[in-house]
C-alpha cells in the first residue's frame, strides 16, 4: 500500500511541476488559439501571421521562463529561456516538450554550480561572476540542446505521434478513457494533460490545424453525467451539493469538484469511463478538435478554442458523453446497497486508509488529525494549497474567506497557491485536499495542516472558522 501511495505521490509531484510551467502561461496559449481560429475562419493573412511565430518561439520561451523560475528564481528564468532557444533552433517542430525538459534542468545545474562556487567569490565580484556563470552555462547547454536534445525530442515526438495515429486509424483512441478518467480522480490529470496530451496536441496543430487530443482530458461530459445522476438519485447532502457542483464543473471548468462524488461510490468511475469513451468516439468520428489548450475544462473555454465549424459537433459529443455517463451512474447511485448506518460506521476507517471514501453526504470526512495545539486566536494567514494553485484552491480559499467574513472576521489573509510553491513559512494554517497531504507534509511539516475531501462543504471549514471565532471571544 505504501509503495502504491508513494508512486502516486511521485506522479502527482511530477504533474505539479509540469503544470507549474504550463498553467501560468495559459492566457498566452488561449490567445494564440483565438488568433489561430479567427485567422483561419476569416482567412485573414495578418492574423495567420501570428500562428507560426507564437507557436515556434513565444510559447516554448514562456514555458522556459516558468520552468527555470520554478527551480531557481529569476536567474533560473533567464537561463531557462536562453537554453530553450537552443532546442527551438535545433528543431523544426514546436519545442514545448523540449522547454519543459531543458529549462528546469539548466536552472538546476546553475543552482548547483552557484552553491559550489559562491563561497569562493571575492567580495564585490558577485554580480560579475553570477552573470558569467549564467552566460557560460547557458551557452553550453543551449548548444547541447540544439545538437542533441532537440533531435532526440523530435524523434520521440514522431514516435508518440505515430502511436496516436495508429490509435486513430484503428479507432482505438476512445479506449484511452480507461486510463484517463481514473487517473483524473487520482489527481494525475496534470501529468497526463500537461505532460503528454498538450505537447502531442500542439505537434498535431502543425499538420492538421487542430487536435482532438486537447479534448480527451478536458471533456466535462463524464463528470457532468455523474453529477446529474446525484442530482436525481442522490441522497441527503450528496444530492443537495450536486446542483452547485454541476454548475461549477460544467461552466467553471473545475473538474475536481466531482471527484468526491466518485470517491463516495467508486463504481461510478465506470460511468466516467463510459462517458469518456463515448465522447472520444464521437470526437474522432466527427473529425473535430481544438486549436489550443482548453484549461480550465469549461464548456465556455472549449467552445472558444474549438476549430472553426466544429463547435456544434463538439457540443453534441460532450452532451452525448454526459448522457451515457448519466445513465450508467444513475443505475449505480440509485441501486447502491449502501445505507446511512454502514456509511457512517466505515467513514473514519476509509478516510484513514485513503481508499474509496464512503459517505451519506458529499461533505466527506477526511483523515482525523491528532488534536491540535494551535493557538487559533493568533492565526493571521491561511493558505489553501492545490496541485496547480488555481481552480480548486481558489474556490476553497474563497469559501473559507466568506465563512470568516460571515462571522465578522476580516483580518485573516486567505490565499491560495500551488503545492510546488511551498514552503510558505508565513502560513499559520495550510488547507489541502487529502490526496496532496503527504506532499504538503513533506514540504511544510511544521505548519498546521487541515486535509479535506469536499471543496465546497468540507466540515473542516466550519470547524476551523468556529475555533477561530471561539478563541477570539
Amino acid at each position: 500500500m505504501s509503495e502504491k501511495v508513494s508512486m502516486r505521490v511521485k506522479a502527482q509531484r511530477f504533474g505539479g511541476k509540469l503544470s507549474a510551467m504550463v498553467l501560468p502561461n495559459l492566457g498566452a496559449f488561449m490567445g494564440w488559439g483565438i488568433l489561430t481560429a479567427l485567422g483561419i475562419w476569416l482567412s485573414n493573412d495578418m492574423l495567420k501571421g501570428f500562428i507560426t511565430p507564437v507557436l515556434t518561439y513565444l510559447l516554448p520561451l514562456l514555458i522556459g521562463v516558468s520552468g527555470g523560475k520554478m527551480v531557481y528564481g529569476e536567474k533560473g528564468a533567464v537561463i531557462g529561456a536562453f537554453t530553450t532557444m537552443g532546442v527551438i533552433i535545433g528543431a523544426d517542430i514546436s519545442m514545448l516538450l523540449g522547454a519543459m525538459i531543458v529549462a528546469p534542468l539548466s536552472a538546476w545545474i546553475l543552482k548547483k554550480v552557484d552553491s559550489v562556487i559562491e563561497p569562493y567569490i571575492p567580495v564585490g565580484f558577485e554580480l560579475l561572476i553570477g552573470n558569467l556563470t549564467v552566460a557560460i552555462l547557458g551557452a553550453i547547454i543551449a548548444v547541447m540542446g540544439c545538437l542533441w536534445l532537440a533531435p532526440a525530442i523530435t524523434s520521440l515526438s514522431s514516435f508518440f505521434s505515430a502511436g496516436v495515429s495508429i490509435l486513430e486509424k484503428n479507432n482505438l483512441l476512445p479506449l484511452t478513457a480507461i486510463f484517463i478518467e481514473p487517473a483524473k480522480v487520482l489527481f494525475l490529470n496534470n501529468a497526463i494533460g500537461q505532460g503528454i496530451l498538450t505537447p502531442l496536441g500542439t505537434t498535431q496543430l502543425n499538420e492538421f490545424g487542430k487536435s482532438v487530443l486537447f479534448l480527451l482530458e478536458s471533456n466535462p461530459g463524464p463528470g457532468l453525467g455523474i453529477l446529474l445522476a446525484y442530482c436525481f438519485f442522490g441522497k441527503g447532502n450528496a444530492k443537495a451539493n450536486a446542483y452547485g457542483a454541476t454548475v461549477i464543473h460544467f461552466i467553471g471548468g473545475i473538474h475536481e469538484i466531482y471527484f468526491p462524488f466518485i470517491l463516495m461510490n467508486p463504481l461510478t468511475v465506470l460511468a466516467a469511463i463510459a462517458g469518456g469513451i463515448t465522447g472520444t468516439f464521437l470526437f474522432t468520428l466527427f473529425g473535430v478538435g481544438l486549436v489550443g489548450v482548453s484549461s480550465p475544462g469549461s464548456i465556455v473555454t472549449i467552445m472558444m478554442m474549438a476549430s472553426a465549424g466544429d463547435q456544434l459537433l463538439i457540443l453534441i459529443s460532450i452532451l452525448a458523453s454526459a448522457l451515457v455517463s448519466f445513465l450508467v451512474a444513475s443505475v449505480i447511485v440509485k441501486y447502491s446497497k449502501q445505507n446511512d448506518e454502514d456509511v457512517n460506521k466505515n467513514l473514519k476507517e476509509a478516510a484513514k486508509q485513503m481508499e474509496s471514501l464512503k459517505g451519506k453526504k458529499s461533505r466527506i470526512s477526511s483523515v482525523f488529525e491528532d488534536k491540535s495545539t494551535l493557538d487559533y486566536g493568533s492565526i493571521k494567514k491561511i493558505v489553501y494549497v492545490c496541485d496547480a494553485g488555481l481552480g480548486s484552491s481558489a474556490m476553497g480559499a474563497s469559501v473559507i474567506a466568506k465563512k470568516l467574513k460571515k462571522v465578522g472576521i476580516s483580518d485573516i489573509k486567505v490565499e491560495h497557491t500551488r503545492v510546488m510553491d511551498l514552503p510558505n513559512n508565513e502560513a499559520d494554517v495550510i488547507v489541502t485536499h487529502i490526496s496532496l497531504k503527504e506532499i504538503v507534509k513533506e514540504k511544510q511539516p511544521d505548519v498546521e495542516l487541515i486535509s479535506i475531501e469536499d471543496y465546497l462543504n468540507a466540515p473542516e471549514y466550519d470547524e476551523l472558522v468556529n475555533n477561530i471565532k471561539v478563541a477570539r471571544q
